[in-house]
Formats: C-alpha cells, structure tokens, sequence
C-alpha cells in the first residue's frame, strides 16, 4: 500500500523554565507501516536541545524514564514498528527543559475500505481540558470493512458502533468481525448510496448535489432530533465506550453529530470547524466511487460535490437550529435533550 502520511493535530503549550517563556507545537502520524512520526516546533528555536520522548500503551500512565532521546534540531523522530503488523496503539509525551506537553497520538488510520476514520482526542475545551484519546472515534462507512481492518478496530478495543447512515441504507452484520455491538440510529431517509446511482444513471448533476446537502442538513436539524436524542443517551452510557459512530462518508450526519458532541463538551467553535474541514484529509474519492475516472466529466463533477466537504454546510445547519430553537443551548436542552446533568456526565466520562 502507499505509504500515506496524514495530518495529526498540533497541539501547543507552555514550557515554563525558560525566560522568555518558549512554547513548542508537538504532532503525530502514523504511516501505512505503523510507524509513528513525531514532529515539533520551539518558538523561540533552540538548538541542539535534548528532546526527551515518553511512550506508553495509554494517554495518562507515562513510564518515569523517557523511552528515546532526540535532538531539537532533528524537529522529527520516527518510533518504528519493529513487526509491520498491528499493534497496541502508542501514546507520546515529549519533555523539554523539564516541561512536559499533553500527551498525544496519532488521530487519523490508514485502513484498507474505512474511510475518514479519526479520533476526536486531544481536542481542548474552553477550560482547559482534553477529550481523551482512545475514548470515542468518528468514522465513515463499514460496509466494505475487511479483515485486516476488523483486526485494527479490536486492536483500538472498539465496543460499540453507532450507524447513523439513512433509512435507505440495509444494516450490515458486523458481528462476523466480533465488534460487540452495532446499534443502527438511521439518520434521513435517503442518503448517499441511493444519490449514487441518480449521478451514474446521469439524473444527478453538480447543482443538485449543492441542493440536495442543504437539504439533508436541514431535514437532520429539523426532523431527526429523537434520533440524536437517542445517540446522546448511547454516549452517556460507560460501557459502551471505546465508541464508534459513523454515515457514509463520515461527514455528514457524523460531521453534525460531532459538531452538537463538541458543543456539549464545551469546544470551541473554530476547533469544532477545523475538525468538520479535516475529512478533507480522510475521504479518498478514488474509493468512495468505483471507477470514478471512466465516468463523463459532470459525473465526475457531480461525485466531486457530494464527496465535498464545505464549512458553508456546517454553518448553514448551524443557523438551522438557531431558526428552529433560538440558540445552540437550547436546541441541546430542548430538541436533543441534553440536560445539565447530562453534559456533566458527558464531561466527566470524556474529557480529563
């Protein structure tokens, strides 16, 4: 497979030794053969400064001895994966003039037919605290799911999975791959699988893919909240977690899922945006469509729209429920029945 480097999340904070205080801007990715790359940024630089790197199986136990030693100028550091095979995931800290940062980890996979598959990790809320890795992931599609991707899920001990794709869509046994539970949460009656065939039959063009997303964001907005009601109820429950949602692409019924979570837990708006833009990074068009390169140029184009991911979408659901309810808070109070208690709960269980 091609190696496929993709982006993780910066994550910036203060070092507090130094004067003037320097800050440093810490990422992880993981490539096809499972070796993570660190890389950071000091500001102001500092050369040839030892970079201590902590490696743990999890986000909050750290070993009291660093794992590896690398030099700032390098502003990289590859942990090989000794087998090429799947192992236990691998979280990081790194130390510098005896500070150290949040832990952090890769947030998007590479697998084989799971499209935009990420976890909402290290994410900060307005107070200071961090969704915790390893907990909750967003993802698209499992439909085509093979084995080899079954093994990465169980490896990330995935409990649940939440299918948010529409009505139209025929639920798919997963319990062939032993992922525990697979709870079907239909969101809008036709989606992306029965649009498909309207763009290759040539009855779908690039205008109504425009049309057809507003659309879908306003029926989810306005006729889908006992759904999302629903959902919420699943993510307070602990024993479904390590949890896993999805739609078809993972970008549209999850992107709003995502967008009222993040909201609940206190995120803020411009890094709620950032994460909804990011499936520009996950969604591979290639394999959303099968021979996408044969088709007519308004096929191609039309398939291009649907695959989109636009901050314009967002927004527009976003003034949809301020139509529907007034504000975001009370939409989560009074349509998807987030109540203080359940916010709370949410926070304790997902945010540290």
């Amino acid at each position: 497979m091609k190696l496929k480097l993709l982006t993780g999340i910066f994550i910036s904070f203060i070092l507090y030794n130094c004067s003037p205080k320097p800050t440093v801007s810490v990422s992880c990715e993981k490539d096809s053969r499972g070796n993570y790359l660190l890389k950071w940024e000091l500001f102001p630089d500092k050369k040839d400064v030892p970079i201590e790197i902590y490696i743990s199986d999890n986000d909050t136990l750290f070993p009291s001895a660093p794992s590896m030693i690398a030099n700032s100028s390098d502003y990289i550091a590859v942990i090989k994966n000794p087998t090429e095979d799947i192992e236990q995931r691998k979280y990081f800290r790194i130390k510098v003039g005896g500070a150290t940062s949040a832990p952090v980890s890769n947030r998007f996979f590479e697998l084989d037919s799971i499209q935009n598959f990420r976890d909402l990790g290290g994410y900060r809320s307005s107070d200071g605290k961090k969704i915790r890795w390893g907990k909750i992931f967003r993802s698209g599609s499992f439909s085509r799911m093979t084995f080899h991707d079954s093994l990465e899920l169980n490896s990330l001990g995935v409990n649940t999975v939440i299918d948010l794709r529409s009505r139209d869509v025929i639920r798919q046994n997963l319990n062939r791959y032993r992922i525990a539970d697979n709870i079907r949460l239909p969101i809008s009656n036709n989606g992306y699988s029965s649009i498909s065939q309207k763009v290759l039959d040539g009855m779908f063009l690039r205008g109504d893919a425009v049309i057809y997303t507003q659309d879908l964001y306003k029926d989810m907005v306005y006729n889908f909240t006992e759904e999302y009601a629903d959902f919420f109820d699943y993510l307070c429950d602990e024993n479904n977690y390590p949890l896993v949602y999805h739609c078809y692409l993972g970008k549209d019924q999850t992107g709003l899922a995502t967008y009222l979570l993040m909201r609940a837990l206190d995120i803020p708006t411009d890094v709620i945006e950032d994460d909804y833009m990011a499936s520009k990074i996950g969604i591979d068009r290639l394999k959303s469509v099968r021979n996408v390169s044969n088709l007519s140029e308004s096929r191609q184009e039309a398939f291009t729209m649907l695959t989109h991911t636009d901050l314009a979408y967002l927004r527009y659901a976003v003034s949809c429920i301020k139509q529907k309810s007034g504000s975001i808070d009370d939409y989560l109070l009074n349509e998807i029945k987030i109540t203080p208690e359940k916010k709370e709960k949410l926070k304790n269980m997902l945010l540290h």
